[in-house]
């Protein structure tokens, strides 16, 4: 059974920029991670990979809303990435929109995450910021570490204030949660907004270049321009997640600001179901 990732936070805090940072961290030894995604008002798959086709047989819809959520169903709608074979995506299909498939159960994202978590190391839950979309609470609660993360500034403040009250039920473990700084800028009064939030665990500093890959589709090539600050708190998550283990950084992350270890050449001949 895999490690469970939750990332959650206000809109345009950089959550899904951070979820292929991570998996990339999380797979540099070849361990194998899912991206999952059930945010229909933005389909995701044409944003990862937007030089591949995708029908509505691609979709997580297609997933959330079949009779019988199994393993094997899950393993066949996750896409593989070509350049990063370690990592597979489950998102909804361009074209597709919030009235697309029936509105989401609680039993069937349950069945989804748990499904999943049986074929690989780590599944990554990247969720809406709407709480009341039914997948952020139930990714929440199922998760082993969540990560909250708020824009340095009284959107995300007043953001949290607004979703805290609909997360104080222990199973939720909000307390527990890591609190990330995204898209921070020198101008941020980041200490004055650590003191309203209750505290900061790390900041997501904000890089033209890792804009101009998320803008470009080329999100899982991001990491490479991470600054020390952002490469921390990915080391916080992989302590917190494996604590005997030092964090090893892909042998493509090639950007100014960061350095990586070699590591062995990625094989290309990758089954999600081995």
């Amino acid at each position: 059974m895999s490690q469970i990732i939750t990332v959650w936070g206000n809109p345009g805090s950089g959550k899904s920029m951070f979820c292929c940072n991570l998996a990339k961290v999380l797979t540099a030894g070849k361990e194998k991670a899912i991206i999952i995604n059930a945010d229909s008002s933005t389909p995701m798959l044409p944003v990862w990979m937007p030089d591949r086709l995708f029908d509505a047989s691609d979709s997580i819809g297609n997933v959330l809303s079949a009779l019988e959520i199994n393993t094997a169903l899950v393993a066949e709608r996750v896409c593989v990435l070509k350049d990063y074979p370690f990592i597979g995506v489950m998102g909804y299909s361009a074209g597709e929109t919030p009235f697309s498939y029936p509105e989401l159960k609680y039993e069937k994202i349950r069945q989804l995450i748990l499904e999943a978590a049986k074929l690989v190391d780590f599944i990554i839950l990247d969720c809406s910021s709407h709480v009341i979309n039914f997948f952020t609470p139930t990714a929440i609660e199922a998760s082993d570490l969540a990560i909250r993360i708020l824009t340095p500034d009284l959107r995300g403040v007043n953001y949290l204030k607004a979703h805290q009250p609909l997360l104080t039920d222990a199973k939720f473990h909000f307390e527990d949660h890591l609190t990330f700084a995204g898209m921070a800028r020198p101008f941020h009064a980041i200490d004055e907004m650590g003191h309203l939030i209750g505290c900061l665990d790390g900041l997501l500093p904000y890089a033209k270049e890792i804009e101009r890959c998320g803008t470009s589709g080329e999100m899982f090539h991001a990491l490479g321009y991470c600054n020390k600050h952002y490469l921390q708190s990915l080391k916080l998550v992989k302590e917190r997640l494996q604590p005997s283990e030092e964090m090893i950084l892909p042998d493509d992350t090639d950007g100014e600001e960061s350095s990586s270890e070699d590591t062995d050449e990625v094989e290309t001949d990758h089954d999600f179901t081995e």
